[in-house]
């Protein structure tokens, strides 16, 4: 086999569409740096599958696609075909020509296809393994790679060997088995954990199921007796009651004579009463009239007389009040009139002190200053002009001193500065050398902190990671554990509902027969139908007792039907509800109405259960009329409130029964239709819950390996970056330490130097500041002595002026003073004037406002504005014959209320009698009642029981019932069978089923248990043979390259030895290898502390030794020798040349030697930039490419 030929078109810089063609031999790819010659093995890696975007010197997988130039746009994707001569059917398929196609998108999508026909990476790199040609294997061997083979770490340098051994099938399929064997382990544990947790429930299963075939069996023998003696009592009882019923006929005609005739003296008494209490109300009435009658006589006599003196008072004194109102009112005004003048006079005096007090205090301003101080002050200006001449004269001489000084310093600055430019020259260009070095030393050390830091960090996220997933994983078997618990369950109460357990025989045959289809129109039991929160289930249970198994049909035909099936079959009996003829019962409204406002009360039975709409007259028909409360109190309570008509039953299960009868007491726990169904429904919720949970988990656990196994990839490369480069920071670090010694002498000889031009500066510049400061300041004196002149010259004048108005000033000060005097005064006596005004207009307005209110009072009082003298007189009459008319009625009425009144007291007495009579009759009726209604309820009770219990009407639980001969002897054995049912306990009737279907599981589960160690067993024997495969692959090339590596060294160098050594022979699936080289003339060392073309040469003899043991159809070869002087290039092509006549080489080269040394020569160009294309390349060509190749170096 050997390859034929490779197109590519849109990877990487090869934009259009190239083909080329290989022939056995060596064919060389040669072109200029930067034209994309090795773009073509990057090619041939990616078409054989690789995924390492890093490996095709690209940051993610679409960077091989042609990203545009210049002149053209970017393509949408990359292609490359590898084209094999399988004439020798090396590759196992059935075609003696092989194409491997690769395509990837710029929207992330790729595809792979064989022969035209798509396919899987899988089916290509199983295609080629162990063939020597896969994207990993020795057939592709660039310089990086020969760097990777030389610096690699002993461990990973084994990989080469094993690609050679043909070892990497058997580390797959030995990596696959180990999976399964984990996965088989994590198998068994689960079966081992299922088994151990229905072992535990297996021996609890048996007992319980031994103790529910017991309580059937007494249950149906004490169903019989019960049965017979209930038939017993009501027969007993409904003679008793027919006795009664023919006293009570009896009593009753009697009574109702009685209560006849006790309503016709009733009758007479009502009336009678009304008519004497007619005349008691017209009594009490004119009685109240005779009074307010005679109460108004004397009262209007009285205010006639006193009406008469109080008017002639009263004129007088109105009089008397406005002749003073009048005078205070004028009083007021006077006093108003004179305030507002006040006011006035007080606001002008105001202005005048204020403006008198300004100009006071302007002259005594004027005559503070005195002519001794304006004399001081021109005598203090004198010296101060006298001092300024001398300090002028002082600085004078100072400026001529300094001139002569800085003449002298300034030629020995310049002598100076021509020596210091020398030296800093020199400084210059050993500090930039210097920083240089420095940078590459600060970069090289930043980097290894840097690797070392995120070493550390890398190697905590491992920990942490690791950590995680053993939490994770922990977790995540815990969850199967439950996960496998709640779907036994689960399967079992499914199982169950599906056979019906739990339901009477009768009723569970009919079941089956409809889901059989034997059976048309059954809808189901009534437990089906419905839906019951968990708070509200023993309220219901309770309500509907043995109801809760009626059977819904469509119709009553059905409903026939399914008995005459029942009958035939002899499968038992069950109870219909044909919804065609059933009825709703209900609560009357108004009943309703005040049953609800009661404090216990719940709802009614049907509004606590969810149930189809078609149902609606069923349920209603069975829990229509049933009240439920929330305790049994309460259910008493409301039981009474209606008259004990219907029955009330508790959140626990109590019933207040219709009648007044109480059943209730201790519940048995045992599984029941409703809880069986509840917790059925919430297992399917919660496992639903569960297995999202486990599969976030389980994606979860897998996101964390992948995760490890990349931070345990990334560790190994760090370690190999930080070995390279610690070695760059030594390099730099002795190269920093020769150039710090130039810098320092450099530096101490410009220290002295600036020294010296420092304290040049210093000098120079002092004398320039004392120079700017001398003349500054004879610039300062000058100003200074002008202006002091000038100040002698105004004080002067002003001495002279100052005197003539110190005598003007006095005058008019005196003045002012006498003025400020009198207006303060005139100012004080007006405000006085007002202050007295003030009090006396207050005075005479409280005085007005006094008056005013006395006119008000006398005129409001009664008699004034009353009715006249002619109008009393005229009411006293009308008053008086009222009076005289009433005391008649009175004594009228009188005599007939005493005559009516003995008539009344007669009738009572002989309705007293009656009435006694009468009640007699009444309580014996009433007694008989009871005794009738308290034996109705027992038969109506016994006929419910038989009905809830054993579904049976009282005919059918006559034709049912066995006879009694002694009856206390039944009742003895039924109070026994009682006992022992009782002393069984809590019984789970569905035990029985389930023993036998945990007993089958158990069974099932302990063949796969014995299934999975037969299996384990079988993998840990098959990774045995497939290690002492590998180890003997592995060991026998391992001998055949090593001697060949001695040999294709010996050649290459010209002589010298080498070697191969394993680092754990013991250990030889996963030893290292060293490799040990001695060129000639040198001792024999590690590869480390060669030359880099000792290295290079080296690496180029392992692989001739690996191409010798193990021939492999093509090998490319990408500047594998490029670090190798001109005479081992040589070698290098002659061995190629050697080896070309079984294996077909394509190099990737711009060396001379290797180019003369090819059979075929193809050039790769970069005429268009950003775009490489093939060229053909002629003889006279060949030459120049050659010499770019060199100049390219």
């Amino acid at each position: 086999m050997f390859l034929k030929r490779l197109e590519v078109v849109g990877f990487k810089s090869f934009a259009e569409r190239i083909g080329i063609d290989f022939v056995p031999g060596v064919t060389a790819v040669v072109g200029p740096n930067g034209s994309g010659k090795s773009n073509v093995t990057d090619a041939i890696r990616w078409v054989l599958g690789e995924q390492s975007a890093k490996s095709l010197r690209g940051a993610k997988m679409e960077d091989v696609i042609f990203a545009g130039s210049e002149s053209r746009r970017a393509l949408n994707f990359a292609e490359v075909t590898l084209v094999l001569d399988n004439t020798d059917e090396q590759v196992a398929i059935p075609y003696t020509e092989v194409s491997v196609t690769r395509r990837v998108y710029r929207s992330g999508e790729s595809e792979y296809l064989l022969n035209n026909q798509q396919c899987r990476l899988k089916d290509i790199t199983d295609l080629f393994m162990d063939s020597g040609l896969g994207k990993e294997a020795f057939s592709i061997i660039s310089q990086g790679r020969v760097d990777e083979i030389l610096n690699s770490r002993p461990d990973d340098r084994r990989s080469i060997f094993e690609e050679a051994a043909g070892v990497l099938k058997y580390k797959l399929r030995k990596k696959k088995a180990e999976h399964k064997l984990v996965e088989t382990d994590e198998n068994l544990n689960r079966v081992l954990d299922i088994l151990h947790e229905i072992d535990q429930r297996l021996e609890p299963l048996k007992i319980q199921a031994s103790s529910a075939k017991d309580y059937v069996r007494m249950t149906e023998e004490l169903k019989d007796f019960d049965i017979a003696l209930m038939v017993h009592d009501i027969h007993t009882s409904g003679k008793v009651l027919q006795g009664y019923t023919e006293e009570q006929r009896k009593l009753t005609a009697t009574e109702k004579e009685q209560a006849t005739e006790i309503a016709t003296v009733e009758q007479q008494l009502r009336k009678m009463r009304t008519e004497l209490k007619a005349i008691d109300e017209v009594l009490d009435s004119s009685q109240e009239q005779l009074v307010e009658a005679s109460a108004e006589v004397e009262r209007w006599e009285g205010r006639k007389a006193l009406f008469n003196e109080k008017r002639s008072n009263a004129e007088k004194q109105i009089q008397q009040l406005r002749d003073s109102l009048t005078e205070a009112s004028n009083t007021v005004k006077d006093l108003q009139e004179a305030e507002r003048e006040k006011r006035g006079q007080f606001t002008e005096k105001q202005k005048i002190v204020t403006e008198i007090r300004s100009t006071l205090k302007q002259v005594e301003q004027a005559l503070t200053r005195s002519a001794s101080e304006i004399e001081q002050e021109i005598e203090d200006a004198k010296n101060t002009y006298i001092n300024l001449l001398n300090e002028e004269a002082t600085v004078k001489n100072e400026l001529k001193h300094i001139d002569q000084q800085l003449s002298q310093e300034q030629a020995s600055v310049e002598r100076m500065t021509g020596r210091s430019s020398e030296i800093q020259k020199e400084l210059t260009e050993a500090l930039v050398a210097k920083e240089v070095t420095e940078r590459a030393l600060e970069q090289a050390e930043q980097s290894v902190k840097e690797q070392l830091g995120h070493f550390d960090v890398m190697q905590l996220q491992l920990k942490s990671a690791t950590a995680d997933l053993d939490e994770k994983q922990a977790l995540l078997y815990k969850a199967y554990q439950h996960h496998q618990q709640l779907k036994a369950r689960k399967e079992t109460l499914a199982e169950l509902e599906a056979d019906f357990s739990g339901f009477f025989h009768g009723v569970k045959e009919v079941l089956l027969a409809r889901d059989r289809k034997e059976l048309q129109g059954i809808e189901g039991a009534v437990a089906e139908l419905i839906q019951v929160e968990a708070k509200y289930s023993q309220a219901i249970e309770t309500a509907l007792g043995a109801a809760s198994q009626h059977i819904v049909t469509d119709n009553e035909q059905h409903a026939q039907k399914a008995i005459g099936w029942l009958k035939q079959k002899r499968a038992g009996r069950a109870t219909f509800l044909p919804k065609t003829v059933m009825r709703s019962r209900k609560i009357h409204a108004q009943q309703l109405s005040d049953i609800q406002s009661h404090p216990a009360y719940v709802a009614l039975a049907y509004e606590l259960v969810n149930y189809s709409q078609e149902n609606t007259t069923i349920i209603e028909n069975l829990l229509g009329n049933v009240l439920v409360a929330s305790s049994l109190e309460g259910a008493s309570q409301i039981a009474r409130l209606c008259g004990f008509k219907y029955r009330v039953v508790t959140l626990e299960g109590d019933i207040v029964n219709a009648g007044g009868s109480l059943t209730g007491g201790a519940v048995k726990q045992q599984s029941s239709l409703f809880s069986r169904k509840a917790e059925l429904d919430k297992l399917v919720s919660t496992l639903g819950e569960m297995e999202t949970t486990i599969h976030s988990a389980e994606h979860t656990v897998a996101t964390k390996k992948e995760q490890i196994a990349a931070l345990r990839h990334s560790l190994e490369e760090m370690k190999l970056q930080g070995e390279s480069l610690r070695e760059q920071e030594q390099i730099h670090r002795a190269k920093l330490m020769e150039l710090d010694m130039i810098v320092k002498n450099l530096q101490t000889t410009v220290t002295i130097t600036q020294s010296e031009q420092t304290s040049l500066s210093t000098r120079k510049e002092s004398l320039n500041e004392q120079q700017a400061a001398a003349q500054s300041r004879l610039a300062e004196l000058s100003k200074e002595l002008q202006e002091i002149q000038q100040t002698v010259d105004e004080l002067t004048l002003a001495k002279a002026q100052s005197e003539t108005q110190k005598d003007v000033l006095r005058e008019q000060l005196a003045q002012q003073r006498s003025e400020l005097a009198v207006a303060q005064e005139q100012l004080t006596q007006v405000q006085a004037s007002i202050a007295g005004i003030e009090l006396n207009l207050s005075k005479a307005q409280a005085n007005v406002e006094k008056i005013s209110r006395e006119i008000d009072w006398v005129e409001s009082e009664d008699g004034l504005n009353g009715p006249s003298a002619e109008e009393l007189a005229q009411t006293i009459v009308e008053w008086t014959e009222k009076k005289d008319a009433l005391t008649e009625i009175i004594q009228k009425n009188r005599t007939m209320r005493s005559t009516l009144h003995e008539q009344v007291t007669e009738n009572e007495i002989h309705l007293q009698e009656i009435q006694r009579v009468h009640k007699s009759y009444v309580d014996a009726l009433r007694a008989l009642e009871l005794k009738c209604s308290r034996i109705e309820f027992e038969m109506n009770s016994l006929q419910e029981q038989l009905l809830e219990q054993y579904e049976l009407d009282i005919l059918s639980a006559q034709e049912e019932a066995i006879g009694i001969e002694d009856e206390e002897q039944v009742r003895r054995k039924v109070k026994l069978l009682k006992q022992s049912i009782e002393e069984l306990g809590p019984v789970n009737l569905t035990s029985i089923e389930e023993y036998e279907r945990v007993q089958e599981r158990y069974t099932f589960l302990s063949e796969q248990r014995e299934d999975l160690v037969a299996a384990k067993d079988t993998l840990h024997k098959a990774i045995g043979e497939m290690d002492e495969e590998m180890t003997e692959r592995f060991s026998e090339t391992f001998k055949q390259i090593r001697k060949q590596f001695v040999i294709s060294f010996r050649e290459l160098f010209g002589g010298g030895t080498a070697d191969l050594v394993l680092l754990d022979p013991n250990n030889m699936l996963e030893t290292g290898i060293e490799i040990i080289a001695q060129p000639p003339g040198k001792k024999l060392q590690s590869l480390s502390l060669l030359s880099g073309g000792e290295r290079a040469l080296t690496a180029i003899a392992l692989l001739f030794a690996i191409l010798n043991t193990r021939p492999v159809p093509f090998c490319i070869l990408d500047e594998v020798e490029a670090a190798l002087d001109e005479s081992n290039v040589v070698r290098y092509s002659e061995y190629l040349r050697k080896f070309s006549e079984h294996t077909q080489f394509i190099v990737i080269t711009h060396r001379k030697g290797t180019m003369e040394g090819a059979d075929v020569l193809y050039g790769i160009t970069m005429q268009e930039s950003g775009v490489s294309k093939l060229v053909s390349v002629k003889l006279e060509e060949h030459a120049e490419l050659v010499a770019q190749g060199s100049g390219g170096r």
